[in-house]
């Protein structure tokens, strides 16, 4: 029986912690990244495993079968796995609101988690040798094995299995397993049989579809109409068309704005005008590094600088790679022998490619409020890439309009500039110039395709005017712009102010700015 107990604490530990990794990808996708989306995912999984445990010790007490009450809550909290996917699904097409949609959230969490720890008194009682004194060596088994399992669950579902498995089928698999492991407590108890049910429910997995989506199928709104989607661990991308103003190929990272698969200057309705600043106020750049690739159209745009030999350009999400390869307007960057694209993380590949210097370094950043921003916009970052820039070079990335950004990138470089339109941010150590004339002619140069990318209707419908009068701030007149009731403050690894002092969320479908 102790054999048995323990298999059933490891695979409860699995499934209940496998769970919780499911839940938080859908509460950060309805919040679009938010900080508090794990804290809020957390507080209701304990919630319900303190309800369970005290629920599943009445039981303890007052059945004298321990096997089949367990395994009739087993099934039944298969069944409300499965069922997750499909309430989801029928509850998005009734409302969008984030805070019912949350609320439907934060009521499952608690139910799924209370279930499954329902179990964990009921096994410690089966798993428990009361003779010769071993009560405490017993319960701490079954809870090495439960902790095993939970690990295994967070890490494996988590880190593995989601890239291969949605999460609408993740639900439906664990449902499965329970309902298999379920009727296994009530029929028979043996270790055997533990390893028949792990091999039946591996043949489950050939069974269901692995690529459902009911839950996300309908989260966005439904002026959105969606033209690609691609789920992996790393989160959830749509491109989407945009019914009311007719904006297309629009891209969406785990629920919010992530660019345009865009790269004309004449309707630059992704601010592409930022990226050409580049060419008209850097003379020569030969080497480039694009942090976060997305969709593709910057580095896209990028390789339109006559100057530049290479581009390294890091993604952390190989999933836009999928994107890309379905759109003709960026896929050629795949192919272009000046691209290196690497899947990791951008500021892990800085610091392991140290020696490499760059003219230019890009950085259209996501929201300064969503969690794990700290790690691009923080005063430490930026030392990491001030050592990897050439005398000349520029750091340009998006301060998506936080001010604190403007102050931590003064604290590090000699010369920081602010966007006037857009908060985009320009620094250096060396003096930025705009010059008028000399920035027209090196836009003039700019060829892809063998096209040039200003054209005399580009031109004469503001090309031009939207890159060239672009106004550089200083603080100072940021400050004045924005009058704020408080001192701006250097962004660290340690305050994460920007996530959690300053944080806001934005319109999550409006362009990032």
């Amino acid at each position: 029986m102790k054999y048995f107990a323990w298999c059933i604490s490891l695979l409860v530990g699995f499934m209940s912690l496998g769970q919780e990794m499911l839940w938080f990808r859908i509460v950060s996708f309805i919040w679009g990244g938010a900080p508090h989306a794990f804290a809020l995912v957390l507080f209701f999984f304990l919630l319900g495993i303190a309800f369970g445990a005290s629920r599943g010790k009445t039981i303890c007490t007052r059945c004298s079968n321990l096997l089949w009450a367990g395994g009739n809550i087993l099934i039944f909290a298969g069944i409300i796995d499965i069922l997750i996917p499909f309430i989801f699904q029928y509850t998005c097409q009734i409302t969008t609101d984030d805070i019912l949609i949350t609320s439907l959230c934060c009521l499952l969490i608690f139910i799924v988690a209370a279930l499954k720890a329902i179990l964990f008194p009921i096994v410690h009682h089966l798993g428990t040798r009361i003779a010769n004194d071993k009560v405490g060596s017993s319960v701490s088994k079954v809870y090495f094995f439960n902790i095993i399992g939970s690990t295994l669950g967070s890490l494996l579902i988590g880190g593995i299995f989601l890239d291969y498995i949605s999460v609408s089928s993740m639900f439906i698999l664990i449902g499965i397993v329970c309902i298999l492991l379920g009727g296994l407590m009530i029929i028979k108890k043996s270790l055997v049989s533990v390893i028949a049910i792990v091999i039946l429910s591996s043949y489950c997995f050939y069974l269901v579809d692995k690529h459902t989506d009911y839950i996300f199928k309908n989260m966005l709104p439904t002026h959105l109409h969606i033209n690609s989607y691609i789920e992996n661990r790393y989160g959830v991308i749509h491109v989407v068309n945009d019914n009311r103003d007719g904006r297309k190929n629009i891209v969406l990272g785990n629920n919010m704005y992530d660019g345009v698969l865009n790269i004309n200057p004449e309707i630059d309705i992704n601010g592409l005008n930022r990226l050409y600043l580049l060419a008209a106020i850097h003379p020569n750049p030969k080497k480039a590094l694009v942090i976060g690739v997305s969709g593709g159209a910057w580095t896209r745009a990028l390789s339109s600088f006559p100057t530049l030999e290479t581009i390294d350009a890091v993604e952390i999400n190989k999933g836009y790679l999928d994107i890309i390869k379905q759109y003709p307007i960026v896929s050629p960057i795949l192919k272009n022998h000046k691209i290196n694209i690497h899947i990791d993380d951008g500021r892990r590949w800085l610091k392991r490619n140290s020696d490499k210097k760059y003219d230019l370094i890009i950085m259209n950043t996501t929201y300064h409020w969503r969690s794990g921003v700290t790690n691009l916009l923080s005063q430490e970052m930026m030392k990491i890439v001030q050592n990897s820039l050439n005398p000349n070079g520029i750091f340009a990335f998006n301060s998506t309009r936080s001010p604190d950004t403007l102050k931590t990138a003064q604290s590090i470089f000699k010369y920081a500039y602010w966007e006037g339109r857009l908060g985009f941010i320009y620094a250096s150590d060396s003096p930025i110039i705009l010059d008028e004339d000399m920035g027209k002619n090196r836009l003039d140069k700019l060829v892809l395709d063998g096209k040039p990318m200003f054209t005399e209707k580009s031109k004469q419908k503001g090309a031009y005017n939207r890159t060239l009068n672009t106004k550089l701030l200083s603080l100072e007149e940021v400050e004045k712009l924005y009058n704020l009731e408080r001192e701006t403050e250097i962004i660290t690894d340690k305050n994460m102010i920007t996530e959690y002092k300053y944080g806001l969320h934005k319109n999550k479908y409006d362009n990032k700015i």
